[in-house]
């Protein structure tokens, strides 16, 4: 019996799953609701459903967005509670939900920080938090944007089209003379999809922006929430899933200066304090 797979919620989160170009932030927060949704759903339809539906669910986005931490912390936060019912398990997806998308304000305030008044930055790839911090800093100080296209899905294009909707006057040009770009650059942002301990996941070419911007003396930082760190077990599992055409890739932390979280700006040793103290469901421990 899976007729929750006929469900508008249930198609939600597929949607969510099959997403190759939202930011880690949106597609984790828009899997959250589903799943609360597609929870409510059972609950009052299908009880007998639960919990087989829920970890269906969660079990097909994380198959499809490993690489993408606010899923894996999703899947985490359904496991810890799937014993103690239906209610619990509400409560801790609302919770994370609520997380992710009032993060941005908190991120927002640091990441305008390590923007400086008539700079220039350097954006990589699409994030929604990237973009958010940008909008509130254009309200503080002037800078100059440029974006890569972040090929091959072109994901950075898409990026400045947005920014130039918002009002910003932003450059594209292409991956291959981002390097050549940098001496001109006073600071390089990018989201981050998953972050552990030493390392983070990210869209392709960002090792060797982030080395090159690091030789020629740039300050590069990640945006990203506390939601998207990960512990390490998780983290591993995410790298070890990755196939030969991922279009992410894993990344030293120690070559960029700084997370920029809701909580401020978290240094190597400080993320890896962070994703050791996150509790993992026994499920999902390897």
């Amino acid at each position: 019996m899976t007729e929750w797979r006929d469900w508008p919620a249930w198609r939600r989160v597929i949607a969510a799953a099959q997403d190759q170009v939202g930011s880690a932030a949106t597609v984790g927060a828009d899997a959250a609701l589903a799943i609360g949704d597609l929870l409510a759903k059972v609950v009052d339809v299908i009880p007998a459903a639960f919990p087989e539906a829920i970890v269906d669910a969660v079990d097909i986005l994380s198959a499809n967005q490993y690489a993408k931490a606010p899923i894996t912390n999703l899947r985490n936060a359904v496991y810890l509670h799937i014993d103690d019912g239906p209610e619990a398990v509400a409560g801790a997806v609302a919770d994370l939900e609520r997380r992710i998308r009032q993060s941005w304000r908190g991120i927002a305030l640091a990441g305008m920080e390590v923007i400086p008044e008539g700079g220039t930055v350097l954006i990589h790839s699409a994030s929604s938090t990237v973009r958010t911090v940008l909008e509130m800093a254009r309200d503080h100080k002037d800078f100059d944007v440029v974006c890569t296209r972040a090929m091959p899905i072109g994901e950075g294009t898409e990026m400045a089209a947005e920014l130039r909707a918002g009002g910003f006057e932003v450059e594209l040009i292409d991956d291959e003379v981002a390097i050549e770009f940098l001496p001109g650059m006073d600071v390089v942002l990018a989201g981050a999809d998953a972050v552990g301990p030493t390392q983070v996941i990210n869209k392709v070419g960002t090792a060797v922006l982030a080395g090159a911007a690091k030789a020629f003396g740039v300050p590069f930082y990640l945006l990203a929430a506390t939601d998207k760190i990960l512990p390490e077990v998780l983290f591993n599992a995410a790298l070890q899933r990755r196939g030969r055409e991922d279009l992410s890739e894993a990344i030293s932390l120690d070559v960029f200066s700084g997370v920029t979280t809701e909580n401020g700006v978290m240094d190597a040793e400080a993320v890896a304090r962070f994703a050791g103290s996150i509790l993992v469901a026994e499920g999902l421990r390897i």
